[in-house]
């Protein structure tokens, strides 16, 4: 699917509070829940995994939900804002299948250089915005850690989030009605 129209409420400023919104670009790429954000083969880095459902608060799992998600390469670049770099690499909007479930392969993004919000605290963090019809937009800075949570309910400036053994980040997007 290379289709760039979406179901969910565009992303509007207000959204783009916990995220890198500098690195934000519009009306990207759209994916089926099985999804690869690399737009080349052989994306250099170490590869990464995430996978999950999205859902009601109520635990229905929310078919069609939309998951905007972009993150720097390896090197801390991120697409759009380098010619080196293809304008839609590491980034998508993966839509859920029937069961609310998404499995995103990437690689693991390093600290970007360039931010203007870097500090020395800064990691490798993957950027998201979760949209479905009749919900909130939840949107955060996901940070793969080990033993951390498998559930993101809500905005936040960054979310730890669990990753296992072969770098397989598991987590379920919780969004709260409108």
């Amino acid at each position: 699917m290379t289709s760039t129209s979406t179901t969910a409420p565009r992303a509007d400023l207000a959204c783009l509070d916990y995220v890198d919104r500098e690195f934000y670009l519009p009306g990207q790429r759209v994916l089926p829940w099985t999804a690869n954000l690399a737009a080349l083969p052989g994306e250099p880095g170490t590869p990464l995994r995430m996978t999950g459902v999205v859902r009601s608060r109520t635990g229905e799992p929310l078919s069609g939900a939309e998951i905007e998600i972009w993150h720097a390469d390896a090197d801390g670049c991120y697409s759009g804002y380098s010619v080196e770099i293809l304008r839609n690499n590491l980034r998508g909007i993966v839509v859920t299948c029937a069961g609310g479930r998404f499995d995103i392969a990437t690689v693991q993004p390093a600290p970007c250089e360039f931010s203007s919000a870097r500090s020395d605290a800064d990691v490798g963090h993957l950027n998201v915005i979760v949209h479905a019809r009749g919900f909130h937009p939840l949107a955060t800075r996901l940070v793969p850690t080990p033993g951390a949570s498998r559930e993101v309910g809500g905005p936040a400036v960054e979310t730890l989030v669990d990753v296992g053994a072969g770098g397989v980040v598991s987590c379920d997007f919780v969004l709260d009605p409108i």
